[in-house]
């Protein structure tokens, strides 16, 4: 009996994992910066690709930030910015084939004063669209 209940398992397991038993590779980003918008400042980007310094720099800016929330490498790197009047966002990545990335953000409901900003920073490699935005 304990042999058989192995035997399923292992077969349930085999049949999660995809390339001939490799299992799949939770899609997560490098890094992950969140916080709150400057004094004031009431409406950000819903969700934007940011693919260069300068767009950095004018992001935060724009967010009401004194300086940048960290470094990014946008030669190897790129970020996803979302923001929300609720207190959390969460990020979620999916490998749409074909070097296309899908970037979508979760927030909560309980909306509050202020508004509260996220970026995900994710590595360029591989990708060559991000949410129909090319790289």
């Amino acid at each position: 009996m304990r042999f058989f209940a192995l035997l399923c398992l292992s077969l349930v397991s085999l049949g999660m994992s995809d390339e001939g038993g490799k299992a799949h590779e939770e899609l997560k980003p490098i890094r992950e910066w969140k916080g709150e918008a400057g004094a004031g400042v009431e409406k950000g980007p819903a969700r934007s690709v940011i693919s260069s310094s300068e767009e950095y720099e004018k992001l935060w800016k724009e967010l009401g930030l004194d300086r940048s929330p960290g470094a990014i490498e946008f030669s190897t790197e790129f970020a996803v910015v979302v923001t929300s009047r609720g207190s959390g966002i969460a990020f979620r990545l999916r490998d749409e084939g074909e070097g296309k990335l899908k970037v979508m953000s979760i927030a909560t409901r309980d909306i509050r004063p202020g508004l509260r900003y996220a970026i995900a920073v994710i590595s360029r490699q591989g990708w060559q669209e991000v949410n129909d935005t090319k790289l």
